[in-house]
């Protein structure tokens, strides 16, 4: 059994590993894998872009990243119906991707079917949680064609207002890049210190593993908070901690009942560790996105 218990935490932490530190989203991830293509639209290389796309597509037939630059490739080389065609192909796979939909409402628009245009803005504003201006500059566009004078006039505002943020951000003195090793980290790691010897003292301790286990999940959920970036650091100096603390300085208990017990607790409050390090990671995200 703790060779199992072993094993699962080693697996874990690869797992932990693989996607704690890159939480971009699909899309972004996508759009990186797509760097050399994307940047030669960007360069006005429409038939080579499109040619890269193309093999792109057949690689991974999922990729709505592939889809959206395809398209862009079709309408920019005058193929308007390729680039619906796309565009609705991207959307099928990944429906999230703002861009699908603020690209296929644009055309529509030019096409005068502005029932559609307006959907898909709509949509374009709700995948981009609101934060980008195009979807609704375009958005009170296809309002005014419709009729909707008021909706229309409040659409172009908050465009504008949009892009007057992103302005005054872009102009302002940016912000000295945080150190990876500063003094924030170091207080933190102070703190997993402290944590992480209460924490093998509770496991010496307790007859049960359910209080070296809350123990553990709350702590870790602390350190992904405080540090949602570098937290994967602090989980494995937990973890190094209690593992060497356990080991070399206080040892496994003679009594053998007592000792699994505590191997549990030691091995269990590690996978812990690392799964909370994530959660907490991830709320604190969600409350700053």
């Amino acid at each position: 059994m703790l060779e199992l218990l072993t094993l699962s935490a080693f697996i874990g932490y690869l797992i932990y590993l693989r996607y704690y530190a890159d939480q971009r989203t699909n899309a972004e991830k996508e759009a990186d894998r797509l760097r050399e293509g994307i940047t030669m639209y960007e360069n006005q290389e429409y038939a080579k872009a499109l040619t890269y796309f193309d093999k792109a597509i057949t690689a991974k037939p999922q990729s709505a990243v592939a889809y959206l630059y395809r398209a862009r490739c079709y309408r920019a080389l005058g193929d308007v119906q390729a680039a619906l065609n796309d565009l609705a192909a991207g959307k099928s796979y990944d429906d999230t991707v703002s861009d699908l939909h603020l690209d296929s409402g644009r055309i529509q628009y030019e096409q005068q079917a502005y029932q559609a245009a307006f959907q898909d803005f709509d949509k374009a504003i709700f995948f981009a949680h609101g934060q980008t201006a195009e979807p609704y500059r375009w958005r009170g566009m296809t309002r005014r064609q419709l009729g909707e004078t008021t909706e229309a006039d409040q659409d172009l505002a908050r465009a504008e207002q949009i892009s007057q943020d992103n302005q005054a951000r872009a102009n302002a003195t940016p912000a000295r890049k945080r150190a990876f090793f500063d003094r924030r980290l170091a207080l933190n790691a102070g703190l997993v210190v402290l944590m992480s010897l209460i924490l093998l003292s509770i496991i010496k301790r307790s007859p049960v593993i359910h209080w070296p286990y809350l123990w553990a999940a709350s702590s870790a959920v602390g350190i992904g908070f405080a540090e949602p970036r570098k937290g994967w650091l602090l989980a494995v100096l937990q973890t190094l901690l209690i593992t060497t603390g356990y080991y070399l300085v206080v040892g496994p208990s003679p009594q053998s009942t007592h000792r699994e017990v505590e191997l549990f607790s030691l091995f269990g409050s590690i996978g812990l560790t690392f799964a909370g390090s994530l959660i907490g990671s991830v709320l604190k995200r969600a409350q700053t996105a």
